[in-house]
């Protein structure tokens, strides 16, 4: 009856180590993913389609309709649907379930959300993930100067002006263990705002 018992806590030490390595194994995984901004779409500022805007060269408030109020308002909202393309280089076949991202602007927070979407993917697959943000911009806006977040926005003029990051998790039992701190997608998010603004203007 010993010898059960000892065979049992030994085979039940083996299986919580092998889980444990599994579960290390993939929460490693996550940062050799490759993560990229596939495409960004439905993007609209202060109110209106993007496409709605017309550039020359540059922007200016007066260009912008709606622009003035939102500015009395102190509410210029900046929104848009930004593609996240995840792939799995590795050999690990990783689930990822829950993760939060972070959209940065001029080095700041602009917007915190999660995503909760099972995402299962082995070697060589990859998947698109749409992330939704919607945020006021004015606070960032007003210290760097109104003109000059506009024309960042429609002509990257600075690199790094926008950054895009995400902690991914994996999901043990019921509860979801996140990547320990956040991976930095893309720190030039303004190329993809920029194109998605070139591909609204050619609609014209």
């Amino acid at each position: 009856m010993n010898k059960f018992k000892t065979v049992f806590l030994l085979l039940t030490v083996l299986l919580l180590s092998s889980c444990a390595i599994n579960q290390k194994a993939q929460v490693e995984a996550l940062s050799k993913f490759n993560y990229s901004v596939e495409s960004v779409d439905q993007m609209r500022l202060a109110g209106r389609d993007i496409n709605s805007y017309q550039t020359g060269g540059g922007v200016s408030l007066a260009s912008l309709p709606g622009i003035a109020m939102a500015l009395l308002r102190q509410d210029l909202p900046l929104e848009a649907r930004v593609n996240l393309k995840i792939s799995n280089p590795t050999t690990t076949v990783t689930k990822i379930n829950e993760f939060k991202y972070i959209i940065e602007m001029g080095g700041k927070p602009l917007f915190e959300g999660s995503v909760n979407e099972n995402i299962n993917l082995s070697n060589g697959q990859s998947m698109v993930v749409p992330l939704s943000f919607s945020a006021n911009i004015f606070g960032v806006a007003k210290e760097q100067g109104f003109d000059k977040v506009l024309n960042d926005i429609f002509t990257r003029k600075i690199n790094g002006f926008f950054a895009l990051k995400i902690k991914p998790s994996i999901k043990i039992g019921n509860t979801n263990v996140f990547y320990p701190g956040y991976i930095t997608v893309d720190k030039d998010f303004g190329k993809s705002i920029s194109k998605a603004v070139e591909k609204g203007l050619d609609k014209l």
